[in-house]
């Protein structure tokens, strides 16, 4: 009896994951369409090896093809009825198919990415001498380092800055104005507050702007590659000397970044890059109403 099952299981097993031919037998057959063994195979290797284990047994295999048989039937059927010429229908398919392609494109794109950024790490990863130089060049910030703190407002356009001058000038609150109108989504629900950090840890222009402001004084309009912004210097703190071993870390990230920078500027230029930062961007409600 052992010997019977182990043979039917066998011939079950090599039904369906047999290496199949071009000539493969026809195992379901609907009107005019035909369900190859080829193509049943196909079908139960995108199943769980638990089911292709039970689809191995007789029971299994006959219980396999009467699924595919009546999800056959039901597709000639719908066919015959015209589903497919439904307008409900095309239009599914026609999503269906946009979604796949965005899909397919976004997976191409990230693959790319995640291929290539090995090569760019290898071209902006600072080696231990340039480091060390970094920390020998810059003692002010490791043997004196300052903590800041300040309030600023983001904002897209020299226009809206200068709108939010004049507010602040006629006597509203930095943290009122900052709530209503700064674009830094991470600040902005606090007053503007940000820090405290170090110099180094933020774009230049911006660093400077606070290093030569006094502690409650207001800056003017300071613009970055982020925008126009409005500073106000809450408090510096003088932290202790960091050593070397301590500061390595931060000073191979900054430096990262700034290798990346230079090769990102490098790579617009080559490829010519263009952009239109006036066009407006629909919102994802706005695109479903039209």
């Amino acid at each position: 009896m052992k010997s019977q099952l182990l043979l039917t299981s066998i011939v079950c097993v090599g039904f369906f994951l047999c290496s199949c031919k071009k000539d493969s037998p026809v195992v379901v057959q609907v009107g005019n369409e035909k369900i190859t063994e080829a193509k049943l195979n196909e079908r139960l290797a995108a199943t769980p090896a638990e089911y292709q284990k039970y689809a191995s047994t007789a029971i299994g295999k006959k219980q396999f093809i009467d699924a595919i048989l009546k999800e056959t039937v039901v597709i000639e059927a719908a066919k015959k009825a015209g589903v497919e010429k439904r307008e409900d229908y095309k239009n599914a398919l026609s999503a269906f198919e946009t979604e796949q392609k965005k899909q397919l494109s976004d997976y191409k794109n990230g693959l790319l990415i995640e291929s290539y950024i090995k090569e760019i790490h290898e071209v902006i990863e600072p080696n231990d001498e340039e480091i060390k130089k970094y920390y020998d060049d810059h003692r002010d910030l490791f043997d004196q380092p300052v903590a800041y703190t300040v309030r600023h407002i983001l904002v897209a356009d020299l226009q809206s800055a200068q709108t939010a001058i004049e507010r602040l000038s006629n006597g509203e609150s930095f943290e009122k104005v900052a709530k209503e109108v700064s674009q830094d989504s991470g600040s902005a629900a606090n007053g503007g507050l940000i820090g405290p950090f170090k110099k180094g840890d933020l774009v230049p222009e911006f660093e400077e702007a606070v290093v030569n402001l006094k502690t409650n004084e207001m800056s003017g309009i300071v613009e970055t590659p982020y925008g126009y912004h409005i500073v106000f210097k809450v408090s510096e703190q003088k932290l202790p000397t960091i050593p070397f071993d301590q500061a390595k870390e931060t000073i191979k990230k900054m430096l990262e970044k700034e290798k990346f920078d230079n090769w990102f500027s490098k790579q617009k230029e080559s490829l010519k890059v263009k952009v239109n930062y006036d066009l407006p961007l629909a919102s994802t409600e706005e695109e479903k109403s039209k």
